[in-house]
């Protein structure tokens, strides 16, 4: 009977939540090796390689603690960038790559650059944001989406399985949203937001950027997770 139950639950769950299209992003997972900065799409199991798109990344990383933060060194492996340095138990990591090529936007001839940035936390404590667009625990199911320091209302957050589950959460006018994890396991909640004000990154001009920010999050209880969606090939 409660297997019967089960199964009925995962449906009801599986029909009710519209899976959301993804964008490439970057993402952190921790296991016992240490940490590891992944490019491509979590919640369709693709890892960018090397030689390949991966080659394209340049990011950098940071622990996070209440003792201020420190750099980790990242190295180059065939599908991610391994991050050298000591983590502690309770620290958040970040990562960011602010030295993407900037690109041309067809439809206006405007250019742009991509921003992409991740987080992994151990637990769900509340944590300051650090990054230019975050994404933060703010204790049990709740989180934040902030924007250069504010709260950023009306955002889009999907959150996705190794599975591919997913689903889509909106941010109300405080950047605030609730979302229940209901199977042990990763999950990877990623926010876009473009900023249309012109700047400059270093010498260069640009018309718009587009932020991606991803966050990790690791539910240690729950139900049995679905099997991880098959590895998708490289581009």
């Amino acid at each position: 009977m409660k297997s019967i139950v089960r199964i009925a639950a995962l449906a009801a769950l599986s029909l009710s939540l519209a899976t959301p299209a993804s964008a490439h992003h970057i993402w952190i997972e921790v296991d016992g090796q240490g940490a590891k900065v992944y490019f491509g799409e979590f919640g369709e199991n693709l890892r960018e390689a090397s030689p390949g798109s991966l080659d394209k990344l340049s990011p950098q990383a940071k622990v996070v603690s209440s003792a201020g933060e420190r750099a980790l060194t990242l190295q180059k492996s065939a599908n991610a960038y391994a991050a050298s340095g000591k983590i502690d138990g309770p620290d958040s990591i970040v990562a960011e790559d602010v030295r993407w090529p900037s690109f041309e936007r067809k439809r206006d001839n405007k250019r742009g650059i991509y921003m992409p940035a991740a987080r992994f936390v151990p637990d769900r404590t509340a944590r300051p944001a650090v990054l230019t667009l975050d994404v933060v625990p703010t204790g049990g199911d709740k989180f934040q989406v902030v924007y250069k320091g504010k709260p950023l209302a009306k955002a889009k957050v999907e959150v996705r399985t190794p599975s591919g589950w997913g689903r889509e959460e909106q941010t109300g006018d405080d950047g605030a949203f609730e979302v229940k994890l209901p199977w042990r396991g990763t999950y990877v909640f990623e926010v876009q937001h473009t900023d249309n004000d012109a700047g400059k990154r270093g010498d260069e001009a640009y018309d718009f950027a587009n932020y991606v920010t991803s966050l990790t999050v690791v539910q240690p209880q729950g139900i049995e997770p679905l099997p991880a969606a098959a590895p998708a090939k490289p581009h």
